[in-house]
């Protein structure tokens, strides 16, 4: 990391291949204990990275405190000013278990837990094997599993905002769920994160009609119900929402 390559100038300057910040956060990266970072993951403009966005992209890092992990790297042409905001947000979400966790972060930069995609799917990856493949039993259980996630941050007041678009967002790694991309979310406002959910479940996704069949889910009573859960949060509403889409008895 001391004598940058071509990749580590291409991350830390993307979208220009070399910059005037590229010293300053270098040393930003050094005097945090970052060794180097990996080529690892898709080809996006003739490099490999874990992940890309309007803001900022996603390296694969190892520092000597923490091994390897998820860099998430603030771009040069990005209109936000900086991921501390996102980073505190992840960090709440982290502390319920339902995120990343975060080991180190500042203005450019957030490390993070990675999810290796050797565990870790997209939710709609593994529902759609779970219907295509699996038994009713098994799409109750992960659909549970997904609505509790989600519950646990409409509690807390923890607004994703991008949750209608869950297959990037949600993922599911072995009995746990792990919500991502936190640079949209916010605490202010009545989060709404279940019924984003339940909303692309019911019509958006492509399997939507088998899901409705198969649950036997009460569209009019889910969606009567979610109004109310909207206002209250409260348990009794969410078990509601999950005995008449199907999920309990």
């Amino acid at each position: 990391m001391n004598r940058p390559d071509n990749y580590v100038s291409r991350v830390l300057c993307f979208p220009h291949v070399q910059c005037r910040e590229l010293d300053e956060r270098l040393k930003k990266l050094v005097d945090a204990g970052f060794t180097s970072l990996v080529e690892e993951g898709m080809l996006f403009l003739g490099m490999r990275v874990l992940g890309k966005g309007y803001s900022s992209i996603v390296v694969l890092a190892e520092n000597r405190d923490y091994g390897l992990g998820a860099l998430k790297v603030r771009r040069l042409d990005s209109r936000r000013e900086s991921l501390i905001g996102e980073a505190l947000m992840l960090s709440e979400a982290s502390k319920l278990g339902v995120a990343p966790k975060v080991f180190w972060y500042d203005a450019d930069f957030i490390f993070m837990e990675y999810l290796n995609p050797s565990r870790c799917q997209p939710f709609t990856q593994v529902l759609t094997k779970v219907l295509e493949e699996g038994g009713l039993e098994e799409l109750k259980i992960l659909i549970s599993k997904v609505f509790e996630t989600i519950y646990i941050l409409d509690k807390k007041g923890l607004y994703h905002r991008e949750l209608n678009r869950p297959g990037t967002h949600i993922m599911i790694c072995g009995e746990s769920v792990r919500i991502i991309d936190w640079e949209s979310a916010s605490s202010v406002g009545r989060p709404s994160g279940l019924a984003q959910v339940v909303s692309f479940l019911l019509y958006r996704y492509k399997y939507s009609d088998m899901i409705r069949e198969r649950l036997g889910v009460k569209v009019d009573l889910v969606k009567r119900k979610l109004r109310e859960y909207k206002n209250t949060l409260s348990e009794n509403d969410f078990e509601a929402i999950k005995l008449y889409f199907g999920l309990t008895r």
